[in-house]
């Protein structure tokens, strides 16, 4: 339509160009030449006036579709999915994730870590009727490497971080705290070597004494954060490694969710008897998907210990 309108103003204007040349001088022909001139003039305001109706039309339509284009009943969730998808590839690659994320959580996807325990040396049985194996100074019991007041590491044992498997698995859980609540999560106090924890139990030794330390802090040789399977979570604008961290929304899901993606609450509330320690709301251990949802046991966590049937009492 606007270019028809720049064809008609060029046209007018060489109209008038040409009128004036040839008639400006001679009055009678232009007398005559006007009754032309304002026959073309009233042609070309008509021609404006219906092409101008034409494009208010044509915008009141397109108006109308843009309302009508989303129906006022879609919900707001499937309008932000929506969205996401039609504006870039990223967030779209993100639903896609979470969906995949969720499925994948159902299958067992987080596997129990396999151990080559072929050498290893037979301890036994526990209560319960599982199987003791020892290698390398390592206490397994069906199959899982086990690190409590009973089952001790070697000095020697250091793996240097966490396992790749444990902190695939992390991260994926965090994610998933983010997307779901909007929890921003992260390990802390991951990996530790035997050097390390001898350093922190014996300042807590030193402030607090041996028995209270003993309730709370593992003595060198016989921390999980030794294994490389275990870690404490931290959530931002909360307390981090603290009893304060006990009644947070963050520590609630992550009691109802850590399952999920292949983890324990190790230390549970209530359960000193059994692990040892005081409860900790934000210490996490890895044992893969089956596992976890036995010990979770829809929200009524049970211990390793009381599991397998085997006690966490230091000797001396």
């Amino acid at each position: 339509m606007k270019i028809y309108n720049i064809v008609i103003l060029c046209l007018w204007i060489i109209y008038t160009f040409v009128y004036f040349l040839m008639f400006s001088k001679n009055k009678k022909k232009k007398r005559k030449s006007n009754k032309y001139f304002k026959v073309v003039l009233f042609l070309l305001i008509i021609t404006v006036f219906i092409n101008g109706i034409g494009i208010i039309s044509s915008k009141t339509k397109a108006n109308t579709n843009n309302t009508t284009t989303t129906p006022s009943s879609v919900s707001e969730e499937t309008s932000e999915v929506t969205t996401m998808e039609e504006t870039t590839t990223e967030e779209t690659t993100t639903v896609t994730t979470k969906s995949t994320t969720t499925k994948s959580q159902s299958n067992g996807t987080y596997k129990k870590i396999s151990y080559d325990l072929s050498g290893a040396i037979d301890k036994g049985k526990t209560s319960k009727g599982y199987s003791i194996q020892e290698k390398n100074g390592i206490t397994y019991i069906d199959g899982y490497m086990i690190a409590n007041k009973t089952y001790g590491l070697p000095e020697s044992f250091n793996p240097g971080k966490l396992d790749s498997t444990v902190e695939a698995a992390a991260s994926k859980m965090y994610q998933a705290a983010k997307n779901e609540k909007g929890y921003n999560m992260w390990g802390q106090s991951q990996f530790r070597s035997y050097e390390t924890q001898k350093k922190l139990y014996n300042n807590y030794v030193a402030r607090d004494g041996k028995s209270a330390a003993d309730t709370y802090s593992a003595r060198p040789g016989f921390s999980e954060h030794q294994t490389g399977l275990a870690f404490d979570v931290c959530a931002k604008g909360k307390p981090c490694i603290t009893s304060d961290f006990n009644n947070t929304p963050e520590a609630k899901w992550l009691s109802d969710n850590a399952w999920r993606f292949g983890f324990i609450l190790r230390y549970v509330n209530g359960k000193t008897n059994e692990t040892g320690y005081k409860y900790e709301s934000w210490h996490f251990r890895y044992v893969g998907s089956e596992l976890a949802e036995k010990l979770y046991n829809n929200g009524n966590w049970i211990t390793m210990e009381s599991y397998f049937g085997f006690d966490s009492v230091y000797k001396d």
